[in-house]
């Protein structure tokens, strides 16, 4: 079994990526991939860069190039459940594409023409696996609900609450539905995994410097005993 993990900045993956035994770098269209082993289990590890598209063509490159069983998603989301505090661990059960918008011509919200579908499922037992091992980390909340991404820093509340109300969604990030449209559109199984760094409000702009680091931290802890329990199944 490989597992990918992909971030979409430094503080979201390169703790994982110091962990890791003998790696291995390879640089494809200007991204690196690192292939190694972390607590004993086979792993390439990307950072992407921000935004949609960047992580579409670092998932499909780490697909075509290195064949994993299983791709995650990693990193820092702005919060849309009222019950998040900074830290608190959202985990995908599906992903959508809140910029994506056809309406005009008839489709729903966030329709994706081609693959025909508003919600792109994340793998059942994967997002489970993700969830448990998120219990590790005391005083943090897990919920279990839909991720929202687009090209847009969620910093006001109107936005916000678009996307609540469109979706239904639990939080909102930049990369996490494009790369599981790449996955869905491959036959890959993935999971999108968020520590939440603000909560997609006004007052985003100034809590996402602050509260970003540490909400990466509580991300990168829980891939590393996901990883434990993976490598003990």
């Amino acid at each position: 079994m490989l597992i990918g993990i992909i971030g979409a900045m430094d503080i979201e993956v390169q703790a994982l990526k110091d962990l890791m035994t003998e790696p291995k770098v390879k640089t494809i269209s200007t991204v690196d991939f690192y292939s190694g082993t972390i607590n004993g289990v086979k792993t390439v590890v990307a950072v992407a860069g921000v935004g949609k598209v960047n992580a579409a063509v670092c998932a499909q490159t780490m697909i075509l190039t290195y064949h994993p069983s299983y791709i995650i998603n990693v990193g820092v989301a702005g919060g849309l459940s009222p019950e998040f505090k900074i830290g608190d661990i959202a985990v995908a059960e599906n992903v959508v594409e809140h910029d994506m918008d056809t309406s005009p011509i008839g489709d729903v919200p966030g329709y994706i023409s081609g693959i025909n579908v508003v919600r792109i499922p994340c793998d059942r037992w994967l997002s489970d696996m993700m969830f448990r091992a998120s219990a590790h980390i005391d005083g943090v909340k897990v919920l279990m609900g839909t991720i929202a991404s687009g090209d847009q820093f969620i910093s006001h509340n109107d936005e916000r609450q678009r996307i609540i109300d469109n979706f239904g969604a639990i939080a909102a990030e930049m990369e996490g539905a494009s790369i599981g449209h790449v996955c869905y559109m491959n036959g890959i199984p993935f999971g999108v995994l968020r520590a939440i760094s603000d909560g997609a409000n006004d007052d985003s702009a100034m809590d996402y410097p602050t509260f970003a680091k540490l909400a990466a931290a509580h991300s990168i802890a829980i891939i590393c005993e996901l990883l434990d329990d993976i490598k003990n199944m």
